[in-house]
């Protein structure tokens, strides 16, 4: 008995300290968030990236199946599940959204990416136990640069261009994220989609419309906007509050 007490007396101890030195990083100030870091393997995850890639927006990868029935439905009238459609998950995380569209167009192309090579483990893994690896793919990818102009009938950013560490509405968002980054990473997904193609956004901290690429896109739906997801301007600047409430989300591109 006392060898095995020494030993999770040992252990705390361990956990302790590490959690005392992962507290004193950018990002993880508070011990309960870094005893979170040490057991759940989502939160080491989303911390590597963090550290480790440029192209990254939304380091979490939450997710749950059918999270915006609403939006899909819209865009599965619009698009119609035509013969020969072709999608894109971007920021795909462990394949929830792909796995939800793929019943929503049965008929359609599927193509997941992420900047998490585990997560994308994990996609390739739960597609191949549903057998449809032969219309549904994966890449581990942080922008779309490497896809063909005009190449996809719809484009999905789900909660992507945002980060949590904004949640609190900090009066500049540039020490976490950058209009400019956004902008660059929003056009090379608005030059993969079709002329008459969808490009779906939700819960993004900035606003679409503010992009030269934008010009090309009508609007086709507006949602209220998340209390977690505030809005920022060209400049990083906080949006005044009577600009919060609404959210543009589904764009139809016209040219």
């Amino acid at each position: 008995m006392q060898g095995r007490s020494d030993q999770a007396t040992r252990s705390r101890s361990w956990l302790g300290r590490t959690a005392d030195r992962l507290a004193r990083i950018r990002g993880y100030a508070r011990p309960g968030r870094a005893l979170l870091l040490l057991r759940d393997s989502e939160a080491r995850e989303a911390f590597r990236l963090t550290w480790s890639s440029a192209n990254l927006f939304q380091p979490h990868g939450d997710t749950i199946a059918d999270r915006y029935p609403v939006i899909f439905a819209r865009a599965k009238r619009t698009l119609a599940d035509r013969p020969g459609l072709s999608l894109l998950s971007f920021g795909c995380s462990v394949g929830d959204e792909v796995l939800t569209l793929a019943r929503l167009f049965p008929a359609a192309r599927i193509t997941g990416v992420d900047i998490s090579a585990a997560r994308i483990a994990e996609c390739r893994r739960r597609i191949a136990a549903i057998g449809e690896e032969d219309r549904i793919d994966f890449a581990v990818a942080g922008s779309a640069e490497d896809f063909q102009p005009a190449c996809f009938d719809a484009v999905f950013a789900m909660s992507v261009f945002r980060h949590g560490d904004l949640n609190a509405a900090p009066p500049r968002c540039d020490h976490r994220l950058d209009f400019a980054d956004f902008e660059r990473a929003v056009t090379d997904l608005a030059r993969c989609v079709k002329t008459g193609g969808l490009l779906l956004l939700r819960h993004a901290n900035f606003r679409f419309a503010d992009t030269e690429a934008a010009r090309d896109f009508d609007v086709l739906d507006t949602r209220p906007r998340g209390v977690d997801s505030p809005l920022y301007d060209r400049t990083n600047c906080l949006f005044p509050p009577e600009l919060q409430e609404k959210e543009a989300v589904i764009f139809r591109r016209h040219a």
